[in-house]
């Protein structure tokens, strides 16, 4: 059975001497994982993006970034709920769950790129590119088959309980190494059909171009 977040409140802490930073983090998303570690560490890394915001935005940098912070849980449960994971789930070391209301940014531009992500039902679109749909099974998140590297684009839920798989891909190549390839392959198609649309789109430019010259 699947596990979700339940009014997480995390403190963190900043660990560089002197810096002063301790503050609370609340989690509000819907986090949704195929087993309680999967949830706790996402949100670990959730409250650590958004205190690193905090941080940032409270001291400017003032030198160093917050890293390695202390993070903590200080209240909220992780709780197993009914039923079964969502279509496309199971026991899955490297995946996570999360749903996501119509509107709710699932990516956003320049946060690190860890993960590649598939839609498992409902839909999305990047804000870059509203004509380019995401469905069911559709794979995304190219910036994370290199190494450091950051998103490209929001990317944007287009129906409300839009579920989407995070996979850590190094985990998963460890677990399933097949499912891996399927995700990697489905992102590199996914990529060549924006690639596609941006050529045409170039060429209707330029016959538009040469129309009114």
């Amino acid at each position: 059975m699947p596990y979700r977040l339940y009014k997480g409140v995390f403190a963190v802490r900043c660990r560089h001497s002197p810096c002063s930073f301790d503050d609370h983090v609340r989690i509000e998303a819907d986090l949704l994982g195929v087993t309680e570690e999967d949830v706790r560490a996402e949100a670990y890394r959730m409250a650590k993006d958004q205190a690193a915001t905090r941080h940032d935005s409270q001291l400017g940098r003032r030198g160093h970034s917050l890293e390695s912070p202390e993070v903590r849980m200080v209240s909220g449960t992780i709780q197993r709920i009914g039923g079964t994971a969502p279509a496309g789930g199971g026991t899955r070391r490297g995946m996570m769950v999360r749903q996501f209301r119509k509107g709710e940014a699932i990516l956003k531009k320049g946060e690190a790129a860890g993960t590649v992500c598939e839609v498992l039902s409902g839909s999305a679109y990047p804000a870059a590119n509203r004509s380019h749909r995401y469905e069911a099974g559709d794979c995304f998140g190219v910036a994370a088959l290199v190494p450091h590297r950051t998103r490209l684009s929001d990317v944007i839920a287009g129906a409300d309980e839009t579920a989407v798989a995070f996979y850590d891909l190094g985990d998963l190549r460890q677990s399933e190494p097949d499912r891996a390839n399927q995700v990697v392959a489905r992102v590199m198609e996914d990529t060549l059909h924006v690639v596609e649309e941006l050529g045409r789109a170039v060429d209707r430019l330029r016959r538009q171009h040469k129309a009114a010259s």
